[in-house]
């Protein structure tokens, strides 16, 4: 039987330092004792099982070694006040050591003035460079902090905050994802409390030091050898991605104002007679005298005068017009709202509210006050205490006649919560900040796991914290502004993001406040949109951000990348199955796949959805050629088809309705028919499209879109093969896997292969017997084969002959 890993304790400073192997791509080293109180840990498990040792003999007697087959960590316990580690990959490797001088500290600081003291716990590490191998970059620490996809050489604040007119919502994920040619790894420090990261780099090495106001601290250490190991390795600790519904895939069209009921019918309306695809109408909250979904913010009641009639309204927009519906709200309680008393005499409340502003000049008298809270929401209003378990509950069986009328999701606003001190249920408002809207999101997903078991919760969140993922948690970035210069951030913060382990993320499609939308803009936000993984349209003036809002170009486009979106949508859902079974995000920076490629380091402006499409998107206003990096391998046009050499940059022709998508050599990509929404049809007419450029692999996944069953196993799968070799395409489909409800029996199967030219054969088999192919080349590159009412448990082999 397999020894398993060592746990290692060492006295120090008055304290002890505990170095265990919680799996095998995770070593977790417990500075000064466990977590202050849970809530302010991610982690918050101790029954690890017990990881098998990989044979690996300590330097010498001193030292003390953990070795699980993807990391070594050392322990070297000679200098019982300096205590040292040192940590290598599987091949010995080192990747970074504690430095000699103060490397593991814990302090007590002393504020100047009030004399208040609180704990730090500091961690400095280092790495020597001796050649190209040893370039480390860094990637992950959240949403914000900046726009560089590469942390190296930046400081990183964590402490969660919105940042409107600009660069949008900040949020700190304490996960660093270290990319380096020679290979990855990563560290996760695991406290809510605030904290500061610095990085810096030079002639002679790496170095990064960590410190938090905090009195103890789990680090975390996750192992290689690819970036995507790393992402796996976080997501064991914090939890893999939900599955998501397959509606929140589609476009969802946010609203704001509205004067009368009507209003609200005719965007659902107007978007079922113009045949623009959508999946779910959100509905912001009233502010002042600017009427929405409820009373105000603070409130869960309906507005009486837009909402005379909840459930026909909502019965119109769901079974009339099949769109999901959403409500928008904060994490807070107004004064007049009916639940505000019984929530403070339960204690629900914190003593944090939202500050009543100063009047404006010439708001005088009820007139002017009228006038501030027709643009104004702070009145007020207390935040509740999430880090209670009851109020927690509570807070969500306040939601039951939302629940009822069938809401099928909630835009969570504003959750980063107090700023300063306050006494919260479970501790210190500032100690468990970062963590505020996280317990949040779990009001709402175990309301939803113990209410409506079979659906998949779906949230939309200003702020978020680590592990958010598990708990079906999407982010957006927030208020921005609606200039190109936005925009372009936009690309980088969604990349951040992803390498952050949250998958799901999106942007206001034409920024939110009233700068400058213009057409263009609106297109080539909208265009990029249809390529993230929220494709969702909202802004100040709601007016200018629906499809149709800047004239009949501008709404052709947006139809047309509103179809694509349906055609997209296999290749998205198989995607979306890889992020909860692996914790790999649907949007990537081309270092993830790329990591020995130096022009990729930094390349935070185009990136991967999946492996196997690149998007360029254009964020330069008047621009008809864009640059577009494509690393090594064969690449495809996606819209033309014209390959090219990867290791290159090439100019992209971009008129107004195209944006640079490039197919990777060697992928297939799953293709479903153009729907007006997600759930009008099963996947019963399939297309696939085969790229040359060495083997190929698909699994496409299926479930029926919505409940839970695939975790009990109701779930298909197909697996897809491709090779090219000697001038003989060679596809093959096998038969799906697996059963679930509303599974199609047959479907129309479309195989398009790129080809150099005509063929001189094609050849069809069918569970191993030649048929008859029906098939056509359509120049310049594209030899189509057709199979109509094709049988899913069959499989199918196709070969075209140069």
């Amino acid at each position: 039987m397999a020894e398993t890993c060592p746990v290692i304790r060492v006295e120090t400073l008055g304290s002890e330092i505990e170095v265990r192997a919680v799996t095998p791509g995770a070593v977790r080293v417990r500075l000064f004792g466990p977590p202050v109180v849970e809530e302010a840990s991610y982690v918050q498990r101790e029954d690890w099982p017990a990881v098998p040792a990989v044979d690996a003999v300590a330097p010498t007697a001193n030292v003390d070694r953990i070795s699980t087959g993807r990391l070594i960590v050392d322990v070297d316990r000679s200098d019982r006040q300096a205590v040292q580690i040192a940590v290598s990959d599987a091949g010995g490797r080192l990747l970074f050591s504690t430095h000699p001088l103060g490397g593991i500290a814990r302090q007590k600081i002393v504020d100047e003035g009030t004399d208040a003291r609180r704990s730090r716990v500091s961690l400095h590490f280092q790495r020597s460079r001796l050649g190209y191998d040893d370039d480390v970059h860094f990637y992950g620490l959240g949403q914000g902090g900046g726009f560089q996809l590469d942390r190296l050489g930046t400081s990183r604040i964590f402490w969660n905050t919105q940042i409107g007119h600009g660069p949008g919502s900040d949020f700190g994920i304490p996960l660093v994802v270290a990319v380096a040619p020679g290979g990855s790894y990563g560290l996760f420090f695991d406290t809510a409390a605030m904290a500061r990261l610095d990085t810096a780099t030079s002639r002679g090495g790496l170095s990064f030091r960590y410190e938090a106001d905090v009195a103890s601290l789990d680090l975390f250490i996750l192992g290689g050898p690819t970036p995507a190991d790393v992402l796996s390795a976080y997501a064991e600790l914090t939890g893999f991605p939900a599955m998501p519904a397959k509606w929140s895939l589609g476009f969802l069209q946010s609203s704001r104002f509205f004067q009368k009921t009507e209003d609200i019918l005719d965007v659902a309306r107007t978007m079922r007679e113009k045949q623009l695809p959508c999946d779910a109408l959100i509905l912001l909250s009233t502010y002042g005298h600017s009427k929405a979904w409820n009373k105000g913010v603070g409130h869960l009641e309906f507005h009486e005068e837009l909402w005379s009639d909840p459930a026909a309204t909502m019965r119109t927009l769901q079974e009339e017009h099949h769109l999901n519906v959403i409500t928008h709200e904060y994490p807070v309680l107004h004064p007049d709202a009916p639940q505000f008393a019984e929530a403070e005499r339960r204690g629900f409340l914190l003593d944090v509210a939202y500050p009543r502003p100063a009047a404006l000049p010439g708001e005088d008298g009820e007139d002017g006050d009228a006038a501030r809270r027709s643009q104004r929401y702070q009145e007020d209003q207390r935040y509740i205490d999430f880090t209670n378990p009851e109020a927690r509950a509570w807070w969500w069986e306040q939601h039951r006649h939302l629940i009822d009328l069938g809401v099928a999701g909630w835009w969570l606003d504003g959750g980063e919560g107090p700023t300063g001190p306050a006494p919260m249920h479970r501790g210190d408002a500032v100690l468990l900040h970062n963590t505020f809207d996280l317990y949040r999101f779990k009001a709402f997903h175990d309301g939803e796991e113990r209410d409506r078991p079979d659906r998949r919760p779906w949230m939309l969140c200003r702020s978020g914290a680590a592990g958010m993922q598990r708990l079906g948690a999407a982010s957006w970035s927030g208020d921005i502004n609606t200039t190109f210069t936005t925009f372009e951030g936009q690309v980088l913060l969604g990349l951040g993001l992803a390498m952050s382990g949250v998958p799901y993320w999106g942007t206001d499609i034409g920024g939110f406040y009233p700068n400058a939308l213009d057409g263009e803009l609106y297109v080539r936000w909208f265009q990029f949109g249809a390529f993230c993984p929220l494709f969702r349209a909202h802004g100040w003036e709601l007016e200018r951000h629906f499809p149709w809002a800047h004239g009949p170009e501008v709404e052709a486009i947006c139809r047309r990348y509103m179809q694509w979106r349906m055609r997209l949508l296999p290749y998205l859902y198989a995607l979306a199955w890889e992020a909860h079974t692996t914790g790999v995000p649907l949007m990537r920076p081309l270092v993830l796949h790329y990591p020995e490629d130096p022009r990729v380091w930094e390349l935070g402006y185009q990136y991967l959805l999946g492996a196997d499409l690149l998007v360029a998107p254009l964020t330069r206003a008047g621009a008809d050629w864009w640059p577009v990096y494509l690393p090594a391998g064969l690449w495809f046009d996606f819209w033309t088809g014209e390959r090219y050499d990867g290791g290159q940059s090439i100019a992209a022709r971009t008129p107004l309705d195209t944006v640079p998508v490039f197919a990777r050599g060697g992928s297939i990509i799953p293709l479903g028919p153009v729907m007006q929404r997600t759930d009008e049809r099963p996947l019963d007419d399939l297309t696939l499209v085969a790229y040359p450029g060495g083997s190929g692999a698909l699994t496409l996944y299926e479930d029926d879109g919505t409940s839970q069953a695939y975790r009990s196993g109701e779930r298909a799968v197909t697996e897809v093969s491709s090779s090219f070799d000697g001038g003989l395409a060679r596809v093959q489909v096998g038969a799906t896997s697996g059963r679930y409800a509303g599974q199609p029996s047959t479907r129309d199967l479309t195989v398009r292969v790129w080809c150099s030219g005509p063929p001189s054969r094609v050849a069809l088999s069918r569970n191993g017997q030649s048929i008859r192919a029906a098939w056509e080349f359509l120049g310049p590159h594209w030899t189509v084969v057709r199979i109509s009412a094709l049988p899913v448990t069959d499989r199918v082999t196709i070969e075209i002959q140069q």
